[in-house]
């Protein structure tokens, strides 16, 4: 009898000891992905149409229920780590634990061109950025959340372009600016080094020759002659592609066509990078008495410079000697 009762007793601890082990490895199983994975939870999405899109397990059904994930779906992206452990994933969820996702703002060149892009990577998909707020965008590589709201996307958007001009144009820099922004034909420095930055950054992809061109520019501005910028006129006429300024684009009416109305387009015409934005402002700081460039003859993506007009049309007829030479029309 007592042997009957010790092996059934060393039964019972097996079966205890393979429900605890079954219980340690329900406990630790892993995802199973060999790659990291990022997960998009939208707003409004369920707790079934979460389990689906993972193909959740039991374990994971069990221990979601444990914690409460089935009644707190919260929205978010979230990467899920090769072999990540289930519960470690699950409360993850549970607790809104994002991971930023990598914004790369370019050289867009409209408020909707950005609009469509930041519909398209965030979950919100309403993001309007106005005309008159386009400038405040610096072109760079941030970390977000996928679900920021429009408004907060701003919010970050100001506080980047004000530490911009606090720390990398710098006290010398700001007084400099402040003098000039005293001139009736700038009222804004900041807005106004921004759409000259970006006229400078579809001018040219030399960087040395950036600020001369930016200098051009300026002392445009400050003699009150029109810019007479060719992106501009591209803008106005929506094609970038053009190899050749006609007298037919000249003439089409736009605010942003500068051979038409003198001053400033309204807003930039495309968004420059920091390195054009800084070398706009070191061009207003050059001491030059130029007012006139065109791309070389050497077609190699250098300009000429000019302080004449006679000067210019001869730089120019070169050029476009070049141009037909060519048979670029």
């Amino acid at each position: 009898m007592k042997k009957k009762t010790i092996l059934i007793l060393i039964i019972l601890a097996i079966l205890v000891i393979l429900a605890i082990l079954g219980g340690l490895a329900v406990l630790g199983a892993t995802s199973g992905n060999n790659e990291p994975r990022r997960l998009n939870i939208s707003e409004g999405t369920t707790y079934e149409a979460l389990c689906d899109s993972i193909n959740a397990s039991t374990t994971f059904h069990l221990i979601s229920k444990a914690i409460g994930l089935d009644k707190h779906v919260r929205p978010g992206s979230y990467v899920v780590e090769p072999h990540m452990n289930t519960i470690a994933m699950v409360r993850k969820l549970r607790n809104g634990q994002q991971d930023p996702i990598r914004l790369t703002i370019g050289k867009f060149r409209t408020p909707q061109q950005l609009n469509d892009y930041l519909n398209r990577k965030m979950m919100h998909n309403d993001f309007d950025v106005p005309l008159d707020s386009f400038h405040i965008i610096l072109p760079d590589t941030y970390e977000f959340y996928w679900t920021v709201t429009p408004e907060q996307f701003m919010q970050r958007m100001r506080k980047e372009y004000d530490k911009f001009w606090l720390e990398e144009v710098g006290a010398n820099g700001e007084h400099r600016f402040e003098l000039l922004s005293m001139s009736d034909f700038i009222p804004d420095i900041r807005l106004a080094t921004i759409i000259i930055a970006s006229i400078v950054e579809e001018e040219t992809n030399c960087g040395p020759e950036k600020p001369l061109i930016a200098n051009v520019y300026w002392n445009r501005l400050d003699k009150g002659i029109p810019l007479q910028a060719d992106p501009t006129v591209k803008y106005a006429v929506d094609d970038f592609t053009l190899k050749r300024i006609l007298n037919k684009h000249l003439t089409v009416d736009s605010p942003f066509n500068t051979y038409l109305h003198a001053g400033l387009p309204p807003a930039p015409i495309c968004l420059p990078s920091k390195a054009t934005i800084d070398a706009v402002i070191d061009g207003e700081g050059l001491e030059t008495n130029y007012l006139y460039f065109c791309a070389s003859e050497k077609m190699d993506g250098t300009h000429c410079f000019a302080s004449t007009l006679a000067e210019h049309n001869k730089n120019a007829s070169r050029f476009h000697r070049a141009l037909n030479q060519r048979g670029i029309k």
